[in-house]
């Protein structure tokens, strides 16, 4: 999830406008000079609930945003994927609003959630007179979803998330890539070193006391941040904010998990077999947290390798080269962050042959670097990306919920725009080399089709080589690891 803006004038006039409601004029806005920041009101209930009232009356459209600081890092051993269960369980109704659903898509209105690691949010657009029906929804089933919570809820919801777990992983291709790699990075024990979804042995044992148990543990006020976004008159809807949250009980504050930031793989080279056609490779590197030094610079690494035609990887690999059908690189920012290369190569060529022509194209820049155009451009490119997502009141409200979650602070978007904007040359080029320079730092996933002995032998005994120097080379690394506070 990333949150970018672009520096000229006239776009930057352009958010300014977007953000305060009205038409500004571009020619006479120094655009280093001026903030754009969101206006908000903030008040605290007595329950500890943090609320953020952002106004915005450009279209007749509001949204509650909440995130909730609990994600599978917060589970514990033998009740993974719990988290994600239990944001499912929440769309499942109290004895006041039994189906969430059919009261607000009558009205136009629409709801979504999602879990990860770190977080769980939920969120709700609606049209600007739906808004007290949407606060006293969410603050109904904050408060009193335990209340309401049967065995028949929990089973048809953890069908749902196993039938969820088969179509998008196990079943899908190359899905089994995700359900593996939080193994092979992280150690045992580390909050991340299980997948969100979970496993089945222990999606299936879970139980009611243990859906209850959990809320009342991590669904409490002083561990969330509710944003209210859109077209309102504040007083109204601080009104009704503390007319229905005031009415979900106070509880303590649930135990932070530590999150250690690591260096090295635990493994190497990792090969799966898989219903699939082609190969594919997967490499992956241990990178900065979000909002972090390096964070950025690695964003913008990844887009002069992969972003569009002319960029390194997909111009060398898939147009001069064609040894590949496809080339993608992301920075996935998190409380714990990986930086990943993705490519698929053309029939006939190996995975071998497309991972050394990748290793070969980085080392190649980390000794050279990055020119400045091509620096300069992607940094537009980014920033311009950021402008776009403003442009929707619910992306702009959980955006500025993320900012807040992760960094504790109120200055989005600028605090988030301005490490984009600081970023140089020389700057990305020390954390490139930093992070990718040492061979011992990635490891390789390679899918391989299934029942492919050649593949999968060539990999294996490839993967055997270097499991030995990976595991020597991480003996004191876990234990070693920088660790701090979750946010």
């Amino acid at each position: 999830m990333k949150r970018w803006i672009y520096r000229s004038v006239l776009v930057a006039c352009s958010v300014l406008g977007l953000v305060v409601g009205e038409m500004v004029e571009c020619r006479e806005m120094p655009v280093e000079q001026e903030s754009v920041n969101i206006p908000f009101e903030h008040f605290v209930l007595e329950n500890g609930l943090n609320v953020y009232l952002i106004r915005d009356n450009a279209l007749p459209i509001v949204t509650a945003n909440l995130w909730f600081n609990v994600g599978s890092k917060d589970e514990q051993a033998g009740r993974t994927g719990f988290a994600h269960l239990f944001e499912h369980l929440m769309f499942m109704g109290t004895d006041a609003v039994p189906d969430i659903d059919i009261l607000l898509e009558s009205g136009g209105g629409s709801n979504n959630a999602s879990t990860r690691e770190e977080v769980t949010n939920y969120y709700t657009v609606a049209p600007e007179n739906m808004l007290e029906m949407v606060l006293y929804i969410e603050a109904d089933r904050f408060a009193h979803l335990d209340r309401a919570m049967t065995q028949e809820k929990l089973d048809k919801q953890r069908d749902v998330v196993l039938n969820e777990r088969r179509q998008s992983y196990e079943n899908q291709p190359y899905g089994k890539l995700w359900l593996e790699m939080p193994e092979a990075m992280y150690p045992v024990g580390h909050p991340y070193a299980h997948s969100v979804i979970g496993s089945v042995e222990d999606l299936k044992a879970a139980t009611v006391d243990d859906v209850v148990s959990f809320f009342r543990t991590y669904y409490v006020p002083s561990n969330v941040t509710l944003v209210v976004a859109g077209d309102f008159e504040p007083e109204k809807a601080r009104a009704w904010v503390e007319k229905y949250f005031s009415m979900v009980e106070s509880r303590p504050k649930p135990p932070v998990v530590e999150v250690p930031q690591m260096t090295h793989p635990v493994k190497s080279r990792v090969v799966i077999e898989d219903d699939v056609q082609t190969p594919r490779l997967t490499l992956v590197w241990h990178s900065p947290a979000f909002m972090t030094p390096g964070d950025a610079e690695l964003d913008i690494f990844s887009s002069i390798l992969c972003k569009g035609q002319n960029s390194r990887l997909v111009n060398r690999l898939v147009y001069e080269k064609q040894l590949a059908s496809s080339v993608s690189c992301a920075q996935m920012s998190g409380s714990a962050s990986m930086f990943l290369i993705d490519a698929m190569p053309v029939d006939g060529v190996s995975v071998d042959v497309l991972e050394k022509e990748i290793v070969e194209e980085i080392d190649a820049i980390l000794k050279d670097g990055v020119t400045v155009a091509e620096f300069e451009q992607t940094k537009n490119g980014i920033e311009t990306q950021f402008v776009k997502q403003l442009q929707s009141i619910g992306s702009r409200a959980d955006s500025f919920n993320s900012h807040l979650f992760y960094t504790g602070r109120t200055d989005f978007p600028e605090g988030d725009l301005n490490r984009y904007r600081t970023a140089t040359v020389d700057g990305l080029m020390a954390v490139a080399r930093e992070i990718l320079s040492d061979p011992m730092r990635r490891c390789a996933f390679i899918v391989v089709p299934k029942g492919n002995e050649k593949a999968s032998a060539e990999s294996e005994k490839a993967s055997g080589a270097e499991s030995g120097k990976a595991s020597g080379a991480e003996s004191g690394k876990a234990g070693g690891a920088k660790t701090g506070d979750a946010p």
